[in-house]
């Protein structure tokens, strides 16, 4: 497994995609920053958009989410999955090495976000301090709520690719299903409000960063913060393990 996990690694590693992505994710925080420091627009509160670091959870979320869809489509694509079947015979090994690097890129993708926010609003912003525990503790609220989001779209979009042939149409398919959801996430409210056992479909549990910063949301979520946590795990636990078994049965 170990050997599988760092033979990984060691591919996303050698793509330009990691210098690319942590270029544009840092360019587009920057960008915000300036347009709220030199925008002159109400709307835009440095204290508000230092702690959700500077919006930038969507583009994340975009990024995770196409790199999930193509990590196995590749692989059948340009049939390098056959070489990866003669040195690990399981295919669970493969499955889990690949996870396990999906999971320690957004990671990284979450650090970086937030190392450009911290440098750039000490520079910026010196006026919200990010020494006060309460702006610490709403950041990394923030960052745990939309970390939590972003797998269940990457799993999601995991489980499509290997449920698809067509490797755009997965790409597709899944950065659609996040826009849309997004989208029709705070709609859904006003069918929770007449059928209140639709609490548990998936575009509630997108409301779990909200609800980490703002608890009147339960209000609306009609789910304790505790339960959207333990629905958005059973969701990406549940779509991970379809993938898993797509890919086991998958014909190379």
């Amino acid at each position: 497994m170990k050997i599988a996990v760092g033979q990984e690694f060691f591919k996303l590693m050698k793509q330009e995609l990691i210098l690319k992505q942590s270029l544009i994710l840092s360019g587009l925080i920057l960008l915000f920053a300036m347009v709220t420091k030199f925008g002159n627009l109400d709307v835009l509160s440095a204290d508000s958009l230092v702690v959700t670091c500077f919006n930038s959870s969507w583009l994340i979320v975009f990024f995770m989410v196409y790199l999930a869809s193509q990590t196995f489509s590749m692989e059948f694509r340009l049939g390098t999955i056959k070489n990866l079947l003669k040195k690990n015979q399981q295919r669970r090994i493969i499955f889990f090495s690949k996870l396990v690097t999906l999971i320690g890129y957004s990671l990284y993708l979450n650090v970086v976000a937030m190392t450009a926010t911290i440098c750039i609003s000490m520079i910026l912003f010196p006026e919200v301090s990010l020494n006060q525990t309460e702006v610490l503790r709403v950041l990394v609220t923030n960052l745990l709520g939309n970390f939590i989001g972003m797998w269940l779209f990457a799993s999601l979009s995991l489980m499509i690719s290997l449920a698809v042939p067509n490797e755009s149409l997965a790409s597709i398919l899944g950065i659609a299903a996040y826009f849309i959801s997004s989208m029709l996430a705070g709609i859904q409210f006003m069918v929770l409000d007449q059928f209140s056992w639709l609490r548990w479909n998936p575009l509630n549990m997108l409301n779990l960063s909200n609800q980490l910063s703002n608890n009147r949301i339960e209000k609306l979520t009609q789910l304790a913060t505790n339960q959207l946590l333990i629905g958005n795990l059973v969701y990406i636990i549940s779509f991970l393990l379809i993938a898993n078994f797509l890919f086991s049965r998958k014909k190379v």
